[in-house]
């Protein structure tokens, strides 16, 4: 069995068998709001200060700033391992804003480069929908997330890509990244009279031995917290 990677969220390792298998990429999917991308953070952030594993954040839909600011409501200080070369935040905007004279006259890295030049261990992609709109047809689509997830696997990094999801609900609609990533992970809301529960679902970790039932999860001051052995309010009820 290959060496598990801890997510440190609580409740989730033990829910995927112990952790994400090394050097697999898991998809995170859920509608919005849900908390894909707290989820993504906490995921990176963890590595950085509790397991000493550097990590890139790619973001796709925010900008760096943002992100900062965002995990600082958490308490998670990213710029402090930003500049122990521990978190690399890529921005990989969808549209170009305009020529930008200094960007264009340095040499672009790598993701390849970056996690050289950090020795990461994991990587966020947030979110592999930014496939969707650079590849109009689905071959094209379809081959170019499988390059990209064989370009992370041979990284050896341990990767979660945040996708997003229209059903409100775990009974979704599988695409090609559902089948061709080694885990996916499954974010959604659950109603309960008058209040609206998120809930979490482990659908698949390629070769582990995973609890699929569905669990209660809440976004607290410190981050995502899953409940594994309490059942939903909104399913307890029934």
């Amino acid at each position: 069995m290959k060496k598990r990677v801890k997510t440190g969220v609580p409740g989730v390792d033990e829910m995927t068998g112990g952790g994400l298998p090394e050097g697999s990429i898991t998809i995170v999917t859920g509608t919005p709001g849900i908390g894909k991308s707290n989820f993504a953070m906490q995921f990176l952030y963890n590595g950085a200060s509790l397991y000493n594993e550097p990590g890139v954040y790619i973001t796709v839909e925010d900008s760096p700033e943002n992100i900062r600011e965002y995990a600082k409501s958490f308490g998670w200080d990213i710029e402090k391992y930003e500049k122990e070369n521990k978190l690399v935040i890529v921005s990989q905007p969808m549209i170009d804003t305009g020529y930008d004279e200094k960007k264009k006259q340095q040499p672009s890295e790598t993701l390849g480069d970056t996690i050289k030049r950090i020795g990461a261990k994991r990587i966020v992609l947030d979110s592999i929908t930014l496939f969707k709109y650079l590849f109009k047809d689905e071959m094209s689509r379809r081959v170019n997330i499988l390059s990209f997830i064989r370009q992370v696997k041979l990284s050896g990094c341990t990767s979660i890509a945040v996708a997003e999801q229209h059903e409100p609900s775990p009974d979704i609609t599988y695409l090609d990244e559902h089948f061709l990533a080694d885990g996916l992970i499954v974010l959604f809301w659950s109603r309960h009279r008058e209040k609206n529960e998120r809930c979490f679902r482990v659908v698949k970790i390629r070769g582990s031995p995973i609890n699929p039932d569905i669990r209660p999860m809440e976004i607290t001051d410190k981050g995502i917290i899953v409940s594994p052995t309490q059942v939903p309010l909104s399913l307890s009820s029934k």
